[in-house]
């Protein structure tokens, strides 16, 4: 790896957004430019995103804004609400556009993807990043970053650098030859190794490995036999041998919750079961989209702990019938439940929905059951189920149950939100002349 000039079978570039939450905001309002910007989580409880100039100020992520906003609103600092639908319209164009520059692209976050370069010249590949880079902000008028190396973690820890190092080398870095490879990896604490969580982290530096130059210099198979195949593979990908898809590093969920707080109290079964219809939609989508069905569907239901009144918590669980992905078996399970664990005069909190023992979706071995009248159809069931979710990504949730549309009062408290300026023809800006 002394030169790695000439070709390779495989290049990986990573392309991250810089601060992505806050540089959406900043792109539909200028105003927002060169000052410091926070943006909140669900309910606008605590800080999710901040510009440059707001970590400059010293404001952490994950800070209550309740705590800072007397202070941050001292020092100038500018507060959205979380705008997701904005945010993901807005990483369907940056995917989209990474497709201009190799036919495979694999996203891995909302602001972040892999791009495959096999093929290119790697002495002109530090040129290409800056022209996915420009072209980007040209585009789309989003920064963001790049780093190339021979193998996804080595592409990782690029992008890393790139970030710390941003001013010096403009937003790009290739990892092209040994020294570079060494410089890095002997700079890279071994928690922030791609895949190496803070356990495996903390028995690594009791065994004396402390960096990610000192693992790149274990022998892999010793790795695998002392450790586990996860780390040899980890290993052998800093030494510049490629052999994890990014893929690889997140395996499927072993149980599906989705659940959020609510902006205010709510007491009524009608809005409980609407945010449970919603949650039901939500859950569904992602156990399809990992190709998961499941056998148990559970409810749970919160009052606030904080606040002093009259406590209620009740969770519920049961088994389908037949392990399914239909989203309207989920629901009619979960209203049952829901009928059961309900107690009026409460103020509920949360509500959510879990989908619980996954099993692999195989089409051609659905397991029916013969008092189930309706498993005959659960193959059409799952092709309604897939022409929803497509119909459902491509015009942002325009399927849904009738109960979710029936109130709007459980829905998240979004004080700060701006407009969903690329989805939605009544809040674009209005000129008048």
């Amino acid at each position: 790896m002394a030169a790695l000039s000439g070709y390779r079978d495989q290049v990986w570039a990573l392309v991250d957004a810089k601060s992505f939450y806050c540089s959406c905001e900043q792109l539909f309002d200028p105003k927002l430019v060169h000052k410091p910007v926070v943006v909140l989580s669900n309910n606008d409880g605590c800080c999710v995103a901040l510009s440059s100039q707001a970590k400059a100020l010293g404001i952490l992520r994950g800070a209550p804004w309740f705590k800072i906003e007397r202070e941050a609103r001292k020092l100038g600092v500018e507060v959205r609400s979380s705008n997701y639908t904005l945010y993901a319209d807005m990483s369907r164009r940056f995917i989209e556009e990474l497709h201009s520059f190799s036919p495979h692209v694999e996203q891995y976050s909302i602001d972040e993807a892999f791009v495959r370069l096999d093929g290119f010249k790697l002495d002109g590949l530090t040129q290409y990043g800056h022209k996915i880079r420009d072209t980007i902000w040209r585009n789309l008028g989003l920064p963001v970053r790049v780093g190339i190396g021979a193998t996804p973690t080595l592409a990782k820890l690029g992008n890393q650098a790139a970030k710390q190092y941003e001013s010096k080398v403009n937003g790009v870095i290739q990892i092209d030859s040994e020294h570079r490879r060494k410089w890095l990896l002997e700079r890279t604490d071994i928690q922030d190794i791609w895949g190496i969580g803070a356990r495996t982290a903390t028995r690594l530096r009791t065994s004396g490995v402390k960096s990610a130059l000192q693992l790149a210099e274990k022998d892999s198979a010793d790795m695998r036999r002392l450790w586990n195949v996860g780390l040899a593979r980890t290993v052998l990908e800093l030494q510049g041998v490629a052999c994890i898809a990014p893929g690889d590093i997140d395996e499927k969920r072993k149980q599906i919750l989705s659940s959020r707080s609510f902006g205010v109290g709510i007491s009524s079964l009608d809005d409980l079961k609407s945010a449970l219809a919603f949650h039901c939609q939500r859950a569904g989508e992602k156990l399809r989209k990992q190709h998961s069905q499941a056998n148990v569907v559970g409810v749970f239901l919160r009052t606030n702990r904080y606040k002093d009144l009259p406590q209620h918590n009740k969770s519920s669980a049961r088994a389908l019938m037949c392990p399914s992905q239909d989203s309207y078996k989920f629901l009619a399970s979960a209203l049952e439940q829901l009928e059961q664990i309900y107690r009026p005069g409460y103020e509920y909190q949360k509500i959510g929905v879990i989908l619980d023992e996954l099993t692999d979706a195989k089409n051609d071995q659905l397991q029916f059951d013969m008092f189930d009248t309706s498993a005959l159809a659960e193959m059409k069931r799952r092709e309604l189920m897939a022409i929803t979710d497509q119909m459902n990504a491509r015009f942002k949730n325009g399927i849904k149950p009738a109960s979710v549309i029936g109130s709007t009062n459980w829905h998240m408290r979004q004080a700060f939100r701006s407009n969903r300026w690329t989805t939605r023809l009544d809040e674009l800006p209005v000129a008048k002349c």
